[in-house]
């Protein structure tokens, strides 16, 4: 039976930090001997744009030695109009012997539909409110970064009720002793990821500015408008309250990490050149993080 990763809350901390972070250092290192995907086929089923993710896994497949295909318009190749396309286009690919299919798809339930099909291994790579693989090179980099997530406080500056973050609080309601700030510019915190994330213990709050919070935290969390018109707008009705500019920087910690993982529309940061800037540190352990689930999921597949 193939073996999935469809959501952040199917994500296990032990196993998280047991084996899979421990996996990512051994190939960041070079350690694992030879490429252990040889022979194997995974395909990037995108039905929305996507740069850093597809390209991400991608470059973990080729160099774990395996085959990669890809499309990120798949609504323009593949029939959408019956109830079972998921399903039709899984069966599709594993008929054609892909071993693995990272998926992102906005439609509700698409990516349990294409797990349910059972043919190959189904990633979820950015669904309409979770995005696992991002929750788990977060986490791995909090961990490369500040040790781990345990008693941490963190806040989260942008969209909040975007995959992203979703993802990020489901994956911090793990730890012990956590607390968030979300300060919106846009939208509303998942109400039942709210839930789930102060029933496991963690402190959460709304707040519309950082600066009162700012020498207390130990990460801060970018993500912004979903695009340049929107960010647009909401700087045209003065709803951006909060840039990381030279200021909040004087006021955050000097070990303060800043995740960012890097919209295509206009930054929330004014210097990415401060040390504490993570972004591209956030993308290159995406890599290796991709390259240890896809030894996990299909390696023994």
């Amino acid at each position: 039976m193939p073996a999935h990763l469809t959501s952040t809350k199917q994500i296990d901390r032990s196993w998280m930090e047991g084996e899979l972070f421990p996996l990512a250092d051994k190939l960041r290192e070079g350690r694992n001997g030879s490429p252990a995907l040889t022979g194997r086929a995974l395909y990037c089923l995108f039905y929305e744009p996507s740069f850093l993710t597809r390209t991400s896994f991608e470059r973990a497949m080729s160099l774990m030695g395996g085959h990669v295909q890809f499309t990120e318009d798949a609504s323009q190749f593949f029939p959408v109009q019956s109830t079972s396309y998921i399903e039709d286009t899984i069966k599709f690919l594993g008929h054609l012997h892909f071993d693995g299919v990272v998926l992102r798809s906005s439609q509700p339930n698409a990516v349990q539909a294409a797990a349910d099909a059972d043919i190959l291994s189904v990633i979820n790579g950015g669904s309409d409110t979770d995005h696992p693989t991002q929750a788990l090179l977060d986490m791995y980099t909090l961990q490369r970064e500040l040790g781990g997530a345990d008693g941490l406080s963190v806040a989260v500056v942008g969209r909040v009720d975007h995959r992203n973050v979703n993802a990020l609080l489901l994956a911090l309601s793990m730890y012990r002793d956590v607390k968030v700030v979300l300060c919106p510019f846009t939208g509303q915190p998942n109400p039942d990821i709210f839930a789930h994330c102060e029933a496991s213990g963690m402190t959460i709050s709304v707040e519309q500015t950082l600066t009162p919070f700012a020498h207390e935290l130990d990460a801060v969390y970018l993500n912004g408008a979903e695009t340049a018109a929107h960010m647009q707008l909401l700087r045209a009705r003065n709803l951006v309250t909060v840039k990381i500019d030279q200021d909040l920087m004087g006021l955050l910690k000097p070990g303060c990490v800043i995740l960012d993982p890097m919209q295509r529309t206009e930054p929330l940061i004014t210097d990415n050149a401060d040390a504490r800037w993570a972004g591209y540190r956030q993308a290159e352990n995406g890599l290796f993080v991709r390259m240890a689930l896809l030894t996990k999921l299909l390696a023994d597949g």
